[in-house]
């Protein structure tokens, strides 16, 4: 990509940097170049006593991190030639603690935040724990993705809750379909066990 194109992406995000949460999400999403944007919890009700929390105090609370949770506070562009994601989340947390741009309007980087990083049109979403960065897969899939093994097992997903529970009722028929599979298992048994008994009379006194 060009300079001037690059330049062009840079202005973009100036333009949305201290805005609204949407706008900028969407110009981190839809720019061609490498890029990185900052996420922290919003002010609804429902997460405050999530704020500042370890991925593990999450998970305590039967909750995983999911986009709706957050508001996007700013965007930039990478430059770095670094590869690892790990590093490239140390510097960001660095520069948001020590050398905050202007127009950001969060507070210092701190655990429960998020570090988005796009790189070759590709995005993945890091967790700021208490000790590193927890990568976390269908972040913005619109979809928690502890509900997958709910939604196989149980009857339905009306509650969230980690626990394989609300199991689907069984039907009548299968039912009988169990009860007539025992049987035949059963018959067989019971008359092998009298065939035994006939070939030692003995016994059967």
């Amino acid at each position: 990509m060009s300079e001037k194109k690059k330049g062009k992406e840079t202005e973009k995000w100036n333009e949305v940097n201290g805005g609204v949460s949407r706008e900028i999400l969407e110009a981190f999403l839809d720019s061609e170049t490498d890029g990185y944007a900052i996420l922290q919890l919003n002010k609804s009700e429902e997460v405050q006593d999530l704020r500042f929390m370890s991925y593990d105090a999450f998970e305590r609370q039967g909750q995983t991190p999911e986009i709706n949770f957050y508001d996007t506070l700013y965007a930039g562009q990478l430059t770095t030639q670094v590869q690892d994601p790990t590093m490239i989340c140390e510097s960001l947390f660095v520069k948001f603690n020590t050398d905050r741009p202007e127009d950001f309007t969060g507070h210092s980087l701190s655990v429960s935040d998020v570090i988005a990083l796009k790189r070759q049109q590709e995005v993945n979403y890091y967790f700021v724990d208490s000790f590193g960065f927890k990568e976390l897969p269908g972040f913005n899939s619109g979809r928690n993705p502890l509900r997958g093994i709910e939604d196989v097992m149980e009857q339905n997903d009306n509650q969230l809750d980690g626990v394989i529970n609300n199991l689907p009722e069984t039907t009548v028929s299968e039912k009988e379909a169990k009860t007539s599979v025992l049987d035949k298992l059963k018959v067989p048994a019971e008359e092998s066990h009298k065939k035994a008994k006939s070939l030692c009379p003995e016994m059967d006194r």
